[in-house]
């Protein structure tokens, strides 16, 4: 937990709602100020309001703020001014206070999301989803392909709807270098997963005079003809291979 408390001495008095209060004991809470860069505050009493928990951080106009708890199970949920948080046993982690009186919302892997700023980087993305190891995030986008989430980038929230975000597979890499040969030429062309075979062929043809015809592209290594329609990434073309410009009349000789 990033919250503790220290005990000592006897039973202190009691509040009017019942809660036990002993001044020797102190209850720590880590308080993140726009952000998810925290510093712990400390509280004498185990259930203060949110109110008290933006004056300890220093907040003179607490009303121009939103308080945001950051819940053990990654869950995020409002909290009112007035609203007390029972630091003893409730398992509180953080909380995050932004200057707005508007919170963004998104769920994130199925969990609901506050955030107090129009955006979000995927730095701050990525340490709020705590994915297991080999997992990457991206926006869900219904029927379509979803998009990746940088973690060097900024996510928009305040487009229309509500983003949500889920976990994947590694995102496949931006682009690598091939090599691409006609005629004894060799030129180095940067690819992308997602290309089709068909315009990488269009993107080549200029670099070697753009010879006519109807071409294909061939895998130097194994003599196969790559289907035109297809992806690079799923006619399994790897960082440094090297493909074969040549007209279909002669392919595979």
């Amino acid at each position: 937990m990033d919250y503790e408390k220290i005990e000592s001495g006897a039973d202190g008095p009691m509040r009017d709602d019942g809660v036990e209060l002993n001044h020797t004991t102190d209850y720590r809470l880590n308080y993140g100020d726009g952000g998810l860069t925290f510093r712990q505050l400390v509280f004498a009493d185990p259930v203060p309001v949110g109110r008290q928990i933006l004056e300890r951080a220093g907040v003179r106009d607490v009303e121009q703020y939103a308080l945001i708890a950051i819940l053990p199970g990654g869950a995020m949920e409002d909290i009112r001014l007035d609203e007390p948080m029972d630091l003893r046993g409730r398992g509180i982690e953080r909380v995050v206070a932004f200057r707005t009186d508007v919170l963004q919302r998104a769920f994130l892997l199925g969990r609901d999301m506050l955030w107090g700023r129009p955006d979000i980087s995927g730095h701050d993305l990525y340490a709020l989803a705590d994915l297991a190891e080999g997992e990457a995030l991206y926006i869900d986008v219904p029927g379509g392909t979803d998009i990746p989430v940088p973690r060097d980038g900024m996510v928009d929230l305040a487009k229309p709807g509500v983003e949500r975000f889920v976990a994947g597979p590694p995102h496949p890499p931006a682009g690598f270098d091939i090599a691409v040969s006609y005629n004894g030429i060799v030129r180095t062309v940067r690819v992308t997963p997602g290309e089709t075979i068909a315009a990488l062929i269009e993107t080549v043809r200029p670099q070697f005079g753009n010879p006519g015809g109807d071409l294909v592209l061939v895998d130097a290594a194994s003599g196969r003809v790559l289907e035109p329609t297809h992806t690079i990434a799923q006619e399994g073309v790897q960082p440094g291979a090297h493909l074969q410009l040549r007209p279909r009349t002669v392919q595979g000789g």
